[in-house]
């Protein structure tokens, strides 16, 4: 990747993107899943925020530790990479859970609505009508509550580890330590 961003260490320029885009993703998940009747909007905002703070994730990872290694390392720098590792995982998997619940719900909702052809003529229904409620619509809407409660637990992980690393991140600034 790249080590430097006009002349300065790229690690503290990239990793803010990390730090608000995965938050964003975090509550939007919240948002998601608690929130039904905003599935519609927000289901958008889950879905470039997951994708974009897992990107962000990816690369603030591979810049600190190109970081450390030219900082050497300390107990302090391994922490905090710990730390952004664990980020970075957790990101890249709210970002696939997300993806994958939403394609799941794409799904749901199109086989909730009525299929072209099975209108109503002068003579009575043209085609037989898809069942209101087939094996394949509860299997769905079993995977759909799974995946939900999956985003839901990856958010948290994702949320406590953007903190952690953040934290130590600050601390060892602001602390001059490392």
């Amino acid at each position: 990747m790249f080590e430097k961003v006009f002349g300065l260490p790229a690690h503290p320029l990239v990793v803010h993107a990390a730090v608000v885009l995965v938050p964003i993703a975090v509550l939007s998940a919240f948002a998601y899943v608690l929130v039904p009747r905003l599935r519609p909007k927000i289901g958008w905002v889950l879905a470039l925020s997951s994708l974009s703070g897992a990107g962000a994730s990816i690369v603030a990872a591979e810049t600190g530790d190109r970081l450390a290694k030219f900082l050497g390392g300390s107990e302090a720098i391994n922490e905090h990479g710990g730390f952004g590792l664990d980020t970075r995982n957790m990101a890249v998997l709210l970002a696939v859970v997300a993806v994958v619940l939403l394609i799941v719900e794409r799904t749901r909702a199109n086989r909730r609505e009525p299929m072209r052809g099975y209108e109503r003529d002068q003579w009575g229904m043209v085609g037989e009508p898809p069942p209101a409620n087939s094996s394949g619509s509860t299997v769905l809407t079993v995977v759909s509550v799974v995946l939900m409660v999956a985003l839901l637990a990856t958010a948290v992980g994702a949320a406590v580890s953007v903190a952690q690393a953040g934290d130590t991140g600050a601390r060892m600034v602001w602390e001059s330590v490392g």
